[in-house]
């Protein structure tokens, strides 16, 4: 439906759809069911797995022994995989589940703009700097905090601002 909507590329309908007929596959089988194993398709493949995982479609599972570095992400369905993720996710609004996103992200990576969270999860920079705002009045984050060496004003985990230098 997302595809004939124009939601979804037909590269990522293709990926989906070797998931859901094959079930979970290793990137090179995947790649070969979705009918991009051609080095001209790399790029074009990569895509489509990066689409469906921000669209929460599709997740990392584990890790095979496949390829030429016998190394390989094996992929499955999000529903399949986490078949009660979205009963359990149906009390959770937008506005928590960003905050909660955001202040996870924040804890990983320390600092990050409102324009990087935005492009990396999709969102619009008002939506982030809403989310923001609420965790900053909650006391979990700082906002427009200077970095040497980084570019823009940082959001940051308190804890992370207090630490000891």
């Amino acid at each position: 439906q997302e595809y004939q909507e124009g939601r979804l590329t037909a590269e990522a309908k293709a990926v989906y759809e070797a998931l859901l007929k094959h079930g979970p596959l290793d990137t090179v089988r995947l790649r070969r069911e979705a009918r991009m194993s051609a080095q001209s398709a790399k790029s074009r493949f990569e895509r489509a797995l990066v689409e469906l995982q921000v669209g929460l479609k599709v997740l990392p599972v584990g890790i095979a022994e496949a390829g030429a570095w016998r190394y390989a992400f094996v992929y499955e369905l999000l529903p399949r995989w986490l078949p009660d993720a979205p009963e359990r996710a149906r009390g959770i609004g937008r506005g928590e589940a960003r905050r909660h996103i955001l202040l996870r992200h924040l804890r990983n990576v320390v600092a990050a703009t409102p324009v990087q969270v935005a492009r990396l999860f999709g969102w619009t920079v008002p939506e982030v700097e809403r989310a923001a705002a609420q965790l900053e009045a909650a006391g979990e984050i700082e906002r427009g905090v200077r970095i040497e060496g980084l570019r823009g004003q940082q959001m940051v985990v308190v804890a992370a601002r207090a630490a000891p230098r």
